[in-house]
């Protein structure tokens, strides 16, 4: 069973290796309603550890629970939940009909924000094209319109955003905010730390062992100060304390408040 009644995502000791090389080292994560980052540098699991969670894939060992349940080959927690991305693998129909596919895959697919977004992304001329012949951000707007719309109580985005101008990654980030209060548990791998921490709940930080170096969230920001010291000449280098440690400090210190976005490349910067 899940530990406490809102986690919809349990993970403990999770491992998984490839052959004999290991990706995740004992994952101990856990994810209910909100809008959480996953964060690390390439190569780190973040796209294996969603496709553990989405039911894809079975981990080496620990403990996963989605729903309460283990998620592998699981119908019942496969179908609360949504994995997409840009490089997800939708069957070569035209736009239109792999979003016909998706509105009878998914019970509770909601319609009105699938049309929303083919017209905020200008994907109406595309909807007759196969899958197979669409650019990158094409795919990536596919992709984010059959999460969105998928209306499962789970979502998983693996770098919804890759391919996409400036302008179509402010209509994907607006569209995800207003999924913030809807209840849903929504898992981003994300490298768009500044824009992603103004829609994030939590960021965890994958380091380069296959652990959680960090899982913190946007309130966590308000307890830490990022401390940039030197001495006459030297390089400024950056550390993390709390602001009780921070008064203590002299005045060749300067004490800057830590935004969620300093707080989260810091923890990448260590991992």
């Amino acid at each position: 069973m899940n530990p406490t009644p809102n986690v919809v995502v349990h993970t403990r000791d999770l491992t998984r290796s490839f052959g004999k090389k290991p990706v995740l080292n004992g994952i101990d994560l856990n994810f209910g309603p909100g809008i959480h980052g996953l964060l690390g540098r390439n190569g780190v699991g973040k796209s294996t550890l969603l496709s553990i969670i989405g039911g894809q894939l079975k981990p080496s060992g620990g403990q996963v629970e989605v729903f309460g349940e283990t998620p592998f080959d699981n119908a019942r927690a496969m179908d609360r939940t949504a994995l997409t991305g840009v490089d997800t693998s939708y069957p070569t129909w035209s736009v239109a009909n792999v979003f016909k596919g998706a509105a009878l895959r998914y019970p509770h697919w909601d319609q009105t924000i699938a049309d929303t977004l083919i017209a905020d992304f200008s994907l109406d001329g595309a909807l007759s094209t196969p899958y197979g012949g669409l650019s990158r951000g094409q795919r990536a707007m596919v992709a984010i319109i059959v999460g969105l719309a998928s209306g499962t109580e789970l979502l998983l985005l693996d770098e919804p955003y890759v391919g996409l101008d400036l302008h179509n990654t402010d209509v994907f980030y607006r569209h995800l905010l207003e999924q913030a209060d809807s209840g849903r548990t929504i898992i981003m791998a994300t490298h768009h730390i500044e824009d992603a921490a103004k829609v994030l709940d939590t960021a965890a930080i994958l380091g380069r062992d296959g652990r959680v170096a960090a899982h913190v969230s946007a309130d966590d920001a308000d307890e830490y100060v990022l401390v940039a010291s030197a001495s006459e000449g030297a390089t400024l280098s950056r550390n993390l304390m709390t602001q009780a440690d921070a008064k203590d400090l002299g005045q060749s210190a300067r004490v800057t408040a830590a935004g969620f976005d300093d707080l989260i490349e810091h923890y990448l910067e260590v991992s």
